[in-house]
């Protein structure tokens, strides 16, 4: 029982480092994407790779950075990593996800010898690229999406590589909030190196290494044994998500999910091929969001560990577009993730639905706009803005309840940017935030609501792109065993004017000027049962508050 309690207690004081680590950053970011939006994580792994601990922030990110690592090991081997090291990397064919979204990398070291990697992943608002906020879909290589870095020490010894950081400043627009990022990440992987190293040092090396193997094996035998609780089952779904870029036809995700009597293989075969635009998702991205999937059915409650994925097998087609091949483009490779994530579910929501939901807006819609604030003192020059901006929708119904309202599912986890941020940092008012009547699938257990937001211009000459999915009846949030599919995505520009027009999913680099403003809507939740067996009072209660 002492060894249960040492491990037990010893997991919690891993993932305490880790949130420890997030707070770090949080605090000393320069970015709202970062300290209001919350697009960054944290976490703590082996010496050999495995994740130990994590933070709770976006999934996505985090099952992306075990990638990342034996990426950056392959090129510059642990042997030669030296305390004081931070290594960065946010090359998409190296085990990253796009090439905003930067790690870093730093060696905990006890008694000379590797114990511990932290490590810190943020989304830069800007990384270069052609349009403000670095990626678009019609980009055709990964080459069109920013600064892109192999595995290189960017902190040597302790010391800063200033070269490396003069050079970021020299090719991103906002370079004070970039440099203040990583400054940032850096804090939080030099409180992880601090911490991890101070619980070395109680436990002893030895016993630190055998703890830590034993909270993985632990994970393993979680996740293994709540699998042996479910029938050996082979299930398929198909989801289909927006081009309307290189191709009016929809991208297609096929998955086979076969539960086998402790392990578990989910087969991406019969998935479209690799298309020419950014909507392509590298590798690192397809299995992060397939095992939270399988996470979420089998041990939400368990050790947030690697041990748990030992038990998971994932097949993807190379040259398929949740597996493309250099240098395709992936910088908007989120929306394929959110729909990984999402077609597996729906291929096991029969299997576990105690666990499962109707389908979930995965619209992801949102609004990027850059461009010189006007705002200044008549006698300070014009400032370069950038605001990146996205908003919440439905997630579906399930068998304990309604869906959520106006969250951020699956990977994503982000926060919407508070109006107060959005008008501080960029000449754009948030006119209205705002639920959407009826948009919710009908259901015993209706959909959670889609959100509203206008954003009307403050000033001309504004670059502004909006990206979303889920525009149509045919990709829109799925309704489960009898419920009804939620309202889809929408983004019009001018709505109630006479000028006014619907957005396609992929509008890239609109010229706004004052005065103009833009609706984004995102998707419903699908609904869950027949709508036939809501409870009544939960239908009138919807009227009173004015949800239908």
């Amino acid at each position: 029982m002492a060894n249960l309690l040492d491990r037990d207690v010893f997991q919690f004081q891993l993932s305490a480092i880790a949130e420890e680590m997030s707070a770090a950053l949080r605090r000393s970011a320069f970015s709202p994407i970062i300290w209001d939006m919350l697009d960054y994580s944290c976490a703590v792994f082996t010496a050999g790779g495995e994740l130990l601990a994590q933070a709770e922030t976006i999934p996505a990110q985090l099952g992306v950075m075990g990638h990342a690592l034996q990426g950056a090991a392959r090129e510059i081997p642990l042997d030669t990593w030296r305390e004081g090291d931070v290594l960065i990397c946010n090359d998409p064919y190296r085990g990253c996800t796009h090439t905003p979204d930067v790690v870093l990398f730093s060696p905990v070291f006890a008694g000379g010898r590797l114990v511990a990697i932290a490590s810190t992943i943020a989304h830069h608002v800007d990384i270069g690229g052609k349009l403000p906020s670095t990626t678009a879909p019609d980009n055709l290589e990964v080459f069109a999406e920013g600064l892109l870095f192999p595995p290189m020490k960017l902190v040597e010894g302790g010391v800063r590589n200033e070269t490396i950081f003069r050079f970021i400043e020299g090719n991103v627009r906002n370079p004070r909030a970039c440099i203040g990022d990583l400054s940032a990440q850096i804090a939080g992987c030099r409180t992880g190196e601090r911490r991890v190293a101070e619980l070395s040092d109680r436990y002893g090396r030895e016993r630190f290494l055998e703890l830590a193997g034993e909270c993985l094996d632990y994970g393993e035998r979680y996740v293994r044994n709540a699998l042996r609780a479910l029938p050996s089952v082979v299930r398929r779904a198909e989801l289909l998500m927006e081009d309307d870029v290189s191709s009016p036809e929809p991208l297609r995700i096929a998955v086979e999910v076969t539960i086998g009597e402790a392990d578990i293989t989910i087969d991406f075969t019969g998935t479209d091929r690799q298309r020419r635009n950014a909507l392509n998702c590298p590798l690192s991205s397809t299995h992060s969001m397939a095992l939270y999937a399988i996470r979420g059915l089998t041990a939400a409650d368990g050790p947030r560990n690697e041990g748990g994925n030992r038990a998971v097998r994932i097949r993807v087609p190379e040259g398929s577009f949740l597996n493309p091949t250099r240098p395709a483009a992936v910088g908007n490779r989120h929306f394929a993730q959110q729909a990984v994530a999402d077609v597996v579910l729906k291929a096991l929501v029969d299997v576990v639905p105690e666990r499962s939901s109707a389908g979930s807006q995965i619209s992801f819609p949102g609004l990027r706009a850059g461009g010189f604030d006007p705002r200044g003192g008549p006698a300070e020059p014009p400032r370069y803005f950038i605001l990146h901006d996205i908003i919440g929708g439905g997630m579906g119904g399930f068998d304990g309840g309604d869906g959520l309202d106006a969250v951020d599912t699956h990977g994503g986890n982000c926060g919407v940017l508070s109006a107060e941020i959005v008008e501080t940092i960029s000449p754009v008012r948030v006119r209205c935030s705002e639920l959407v009547q009826g948009s919710g699938g009908p259901g015993r257990q209706r959909g959670g609501l889609a959100m509203r937001r206008d954003y009307e211009m403050l000033a001309d000459d504004l670059m502004v792109s909006v990206f979303f999915q889920q525009g149509n009846a045919a990709t829109a949030p799925w309704g489960a065993f009898g419920g009804e599919a939620g309202r889809p995505a929408s983004a019009v520009l001018n709505p109630g004017r006479p000028d006014a027009r619907s957005l396609s999913t992929k509008a890239i680099g609109v010229g706004l000027r004052r005065g103009d403003v833009v609706r984004l809507e995102s998707a419903g939740g699908g609904g869950w049962g027949p709508a036939s067996e809501r409870d009544p009072a939960l239908t009138a209660r919807d009227a009173g508050e004015s949800y239908v």
